[in-house]
């Protein structure tokens, strides 16, 4: 079928009109306007619309506007107009072009005609000149027509229309009247760090950077740090360094996980290290806490930490923040406390006895001393009179602090042994009641002297070795015990009574009125085992209780002397360093361990009233050593002026750390505080 036939016959159903016979009318069924529509070839994504309206009656309307309905090869549109029954005789045709569509907005271009029906017979309207000029056939007409309408702005050109995409080809694509405005095909992005990222922020179209500082790349998360981007190794910073909208990933899980709890520290969590490699306990530092042995709240000064403290934790037992204390086996040293004359230095400021004239341990200078080996020393509770007793009958005493030294030894009247006296005594003690003497020594000999004569005795021993080698006196009248080197203890109340053990003892002392603790060996020859032995008054002193020492096994040596501070401290001390302290309460004894040093045979200890802390005397080889014990261990012990001494010591006997005295052999006699010798001539 002919191309511009089947476009009438199309058409014809939407401009039929229908007839209407009337014998005053002529008969216009054949009556009709052949519309002949010219358009150019490309025109196809346009729309024509033809509009007939007969003045009265209704308007009919055709648009042409899908693809199929205009022919390239014969762009010709034929349109068929009938003549409706209630038309008049005039009818007014219209014919309108319109770009991209059919809208009003679109139109290009548009003809009117008007015909009459008035007669029989078709017309025909011949439109060659309708403007549809679209050379690149994109829908959009060029300007030009009679209206000088269309907006395609290079009609040689499909991509260029208005809305479409602008190029960077230095053309209007847009038809906006300017090249490359709102460019989409090119996005810049500002890469202020200058890593190769831009911002992760919308970009700038345009065809060329804004700035040197531009690039084509986004996804910077942090554009003011170079090292961030989405190229970066990422590090443990608390930073996304690889703009994978994670944080430190690679540091999150497994040991030390970032945030997880750690035990360097307080409250300690695991966070970056300083390198960003890896990850490290962080939080509050401890309190580094020292050893405080004698609980007075100061370390021992230059100590090594023992512990730690974090903050709001309860102090530790025998733990202290610092390191202020100069001896910290003695609570009564420490910074707080009052310098008192004892030759120590008790408030730990460097100075013994601070700025007191209080004298030191120093050997006494008296001609009766001179030369005597003294084994023993004893002293009355209120410091005087003090008496020396030692080998060939020596006996020397000091009634008060203005007397010098008088000897009651050798042939003298007031001796205590028979003439021609060169016994050796061995122990010596004051009755505090009378301030009289009790000496005891070799052949059972005991001497009871009140500073003006002796009154002595002589017990017979058993055998010819032994000795009395210990004496002690309990309640007012005293009541005196002795102690021998084959084991026996001797109670003297005019007659002597003797109680016999199995070994031997050389130390004696009372705890209160009914005990008595007696020490010594269990054995009479090597090797030795250290005993303690408890007598109890039940009517009369009974058979000694053993107790039980532990930490002694397989040690060879006896205990020398005894104290019982009080009913809960006791202290022995013997041969090769031993020393063991024990409880009234117990028969269990513990051994305390010697100072570290060469080992220091003990021969003697006292304990001054209304205290725990022990002095001990021993020798190490022919030297004398003065050494200082407390419950919280060895403390340190006033020094000797100007040097100690070079020669063996035997006894101390003290009133309070303020006043004590110190025996040995060649003549030593120390007293604190003794004051230094006059340089006056």
């Amino acid at each position: 079928m002919h191309p511009m036939r089947q476009s009438a016959i199309l058409l014809l159903p939407l401009l039929l009109l229908a007839c209407k016979k009337d014998s005053k009318e002529p008969d216009t069924k054949q009556a009709a306007v052949h519309v002949k529509i010219g358009h150019h070839p490309k025109f196809s994504q346009g729309c024509i619309t033809v509009e007939a309206h007969g003045g009265t009656g209704e308007t009919v309307l055709a648009e042409f506007k899908e693809p199929g309905q205009f022919d390239s090869n014969d762009p010709v549109l034929n349109v068929a107009v009938f003549r409706k029954a209630d038309w008049g005789r005039d009818v007014e045709i219209t014919v309108r072009a319109f770009e991209k569509g059919c809208a009003a907005e679109q139109l290009v271009d548009e003809r009117k005609q008007t015909f009459s029906f008035a007669s029989a017979g078709r017309q025909e309207w011949l439109l060659e000149d309708l403007h549809t000029a679209d050379e690149d056939g994109d829908g959009f007409v060029s300007p030009g027509g009679p209206m000088n309408r269309g907006t395609d702005c290079d009609d040689r050109r499909a991509t260029a229309f208005p809305g479409a995409l602008e190029l960077c080809n230095g053309l209007d694509d847009n038809c906006d009247g300017r090249m490359e405005t709102g460019v989409a095909n090119r996005v810049w992005y500002l890469d202020k760090d200058r890593d190769g990222f831009g911002r992760n922020v919308p970009g700038t179209e345009a065809c060329d950077p804004p700035s040197e500082l531009h690039v084509e790349v986004t996804g910077d998360c942090d554009d003011e740090r170079g090292d961030i981007h989405p190229n970066a190794v990422e590090a443990c910073n608390g930073s996304d360094d690889n703009c994978d909208n994670r944080v430190d990933e690679l540091f999150t899980e497994g040991p030390g996980a970032l945030g997880t709890a750690c035990t360097e520290f307080c409250s300690g969590t695991y966070a970056c290290n300083d390198a960003q490699t890896g990850t490290v306990c962080v939080g509050t530092s401890p309190t580094p806490l020292y050893a405080d042995a004698d609980s007075d709240g100061e370390g021992e000064k230059d100590s090594a930490p023992a512990g730690e403290l974090c903050p709001g934790a309860p102090m530790p037992p025998k733990m202290a923040d610092n390191t202020r204390d100069c001896d910290d086996a003695d609570p009564g040293t420490n910074t707080q406390a009052t310098e008192v004359c004892d030759g120590l230095d008790n408030d730990c400021d460097g100075q013994v006895d601070g700025q007191m004239s209080c004298g030191s341990l120093r050997k006494v200078e008296a001609p009766v001393l001179a030369g005597g080996n003294w084994t023993t020393v004893a002293v009355h509770p209120d410091g005087y009179p003090v008496w020396v007793a030692g080998l060939d009958g020596k006996l020397a005493v000091k009634m008060n602090a203005a007397s010098a030294f008088v000897s009651h030894g050798g042939d003298t009247t007031t001796r205590c042994g028979p003439a021609g006296n060169t016994l050796d005594w061995h122990a010596a003690w004051v009755n505090p009641h009378n301030a009289y003497l009790i000496v005891v020594g070799e052949d059972g000999w005991i001497g009871e002297h009140n500073g003006g004569s002796c009154s002595p005795i002589q017990i017979n021993l058993t055998g010819n070795s032994d000795y009395f080698s210990s004496v002690v006196g309990v309640g007012n009248p005293a009541q005196v015990f002795v102690v021998s080197t084959l084991g026996h203890l001797y109670e003297w109340t005019g007659a002597a009574q003797r109680h016999d053990s199995s070994g031997r003892y050389w130390g004696l002392h009372a705890l209160g009125q009914d005990a008595l603790f007696a020490v010594g060996s269990t054995g009479k020859s090597s090797p030795l085992v250290p005993g303690v032995n408890l007598y109890i008054r039940d009517t009369i002193w009974g058979t000694p209780a053993a107790h039980n020492l532990q930490g002694t096994e397989g040690y060879n040596g006896g205990l020398r002397a005894v104290w019982a501070a009080s009913p809960n401290l006791i202290y022995a001390v013997g041969d090769g360093g031993l020393v063991v302290k024990g409880s009234g309460q117990s028969r269990d004894w513990e051994r305390v361990l010697a100072p570290a040093g060469p080992a220091v045979n003990y021969v003697s200890v006292a304990v001054p009233p209304g205290t725990e802390t022990a002095y001990v005397i021993g020798n190490e080889g022919t030297t004398g050593r003065l050494q200082r014990l407390t419950p919280f261990g060895w403390a340190k012990a006033p020094a000797f002026t100007p040097g100690g001494p070079i020669v063996p010591l035997r006894d101390i006997a003290m009133t309070s750390s303020s006043n004590f005295w110190i025996v040995g052999d060649d003549g030593h006699v120390y007293h604190f505080p003794e004051p230094a010798p006059s340089t006056q001539p």
